[in-house]
């Protein structure tokens, strides 16, 4: 019997893919060559890049989601600067698409990957 916090995760999950599949205009990029250089100027944020996991919060969080929104466009992440289920999900799915480990936590190698 799945338990509701599994049942979520899952919905997360598809839905992050869901959303990053179909994208703003219907095509199906991740990465570095789907920014044109203004979304990133949406994120400006000048504090460190710690490590961020499920139950992080703060500006460091709300940076990750405006990456993860306007650069990467996973239209579905909320900027609410709460490391919650549809944010881990992003990030793996993120890391996946970079041949990174998909562990759902944003360290050091996922920040080179969110900042090259």
């Amino acid at each position: 019997m799945k338990t509701g916090r599994t049942i979520r995760t899952a919905a997360a999950t598809v839905l992050a893919t869901a959303v990053l599949t179909v994208g703003a205009a219907g095509s199906a990029t991740a990465g570095p060559a789907a920014a044109t250089g203004a979304e990133w100027r949406l994120c400006m944020y000048l504090g460190s890049h710690p490590t961020l996991q499920m139950g992080s919060s703060g500006e460091a969080v709300r940076h990750l989601q405006c990456i993860l929104n306007e650069v990467y466009r996973y239209q579905n992440v909320p900027q609410s600067g709460i490391f919650e289920e549809v944010t881990r999900a992003s990030v793996e799915h993120l890391q996946l698409q970079f041949s990174k480990p998909s562990t759902g936590v944003v360290d050091a190698v996922t920040w080179s990957v969110l900042h090259p």
